[in-house]
Formats: structure tokens, sequence, C-alpha cells
């Protein structure tokens, strides 16, 4: 059987593939749009300053 000339199989592929798509697009233009909240993407390799350390210290200025 197939829907649309695809396979059943592949169909249900794509829709999953567009709802997937639909469903992020609409998260980033209500979020990071509308609600104007950033992409927080930064990897943080040191604590930013003012930030306690894992054992509870300020950091130092040689990040140690």
């Amino acid at each position: 059987m197939s829907v649309l000339g695809m396979p059943t199989e592949m169909f249900l592929i794509f829709t999953a593939t567009l709802l997937a798509g639909s469903l992020g697009a609409i998260h980033y233009v209500t979020v990071h749009v509308i609600m104007g909240k950033p992409v927080d993407e930064y990897i943080r390799e040191e604590p930013p300053t003012g930030e306690l350390t894992r054992t509870g210290e300020e950091p130092t200025a040689g990040g140690e």
C-alpha cells in the first residue's frame, strides 16, 4: 500500500520529520523571537567571576 506514492513506512518518517521541524520552528519563534530569551550555547570551561566553585570557594584569578 502507498500513500502519496510513498510506501507507508516512508510516509510515516516523512510526516514525523515535518512534525518535528514544525515543533522546533514554533518553539524558536515563541521563545526566542517573541519572548526575547537568548539562545545560551556557551559551554563554560571555568566559572564566571563571582560564581562559587564546586568546593564553595570564590574562584581565583588563575582559575584554579
